[in-house]
């Protein structure tokens, strides 16, 4: 095997490795843009619940402003944990795309230098041709010439 073989079959390989992870980061990213949404709607119901139990006008008993009071601190807190994790994925999906980013230049990258190594192992194997059919045609001149 030339060297310009081995050149381009190992760029093949990397291409392949680079392919598989240009297709991770992707589906990295897509999960975690759905994790950012999962949480960012789970944040607006709470604060929404929260905002809809506020105490209505009228009597009320102390046992059950209590029990408000403690449903809407538990919401509150729902709503909060939820917006922290909604701005964790927010962070996420950003390193997520700058991860599929780098894989898309190293994939593009790669298929570059593959077309190069083509190219070469082209150029490689048409010199050797030639290099074997310039004394068979040199034979054929001196014989037919002389």
């Amino acid at each position: 095997m030339t060297r310009e073989a081995r050149r381009l079959a190992l760029l093949r390989r990397q291409s392949l490795i680079a392919d598989v992870a240009r297709k991770q980061a992707l589906r990295a990213l897509a999960e975690a843009l759905d994790a950012e949404a999962r949480h960012q709607a789970l944040a607006q119901r709470s604060r929404a619940l929260v905002a809809a139990s506020a105490p209505r006008a009228g009597a009320t008993t102390g046992a059950a402003l209590q029990a408000r009071a403690g449903f809407t601190a538990g919401l509150a807190q729902l709503a909060a944990s939820a917006g922290d994790a909604a701005r964790d994925a927010s962070r996420q999906s950003a390193w997520q795309a700058d991860s599929l980013a780098q894989a898309e230049t190293r994939a593009k990258r790669l298929a570059e230098r593959t077309a190069e190594a083509r190219a070469a192992h082209a150029s490689a194997r048409a010199r050797a041709e030639a290099a074997r059919t310039i004394p068979l045609a040199r034979k054929l001149q001196s014989r037919s010439g002389g």
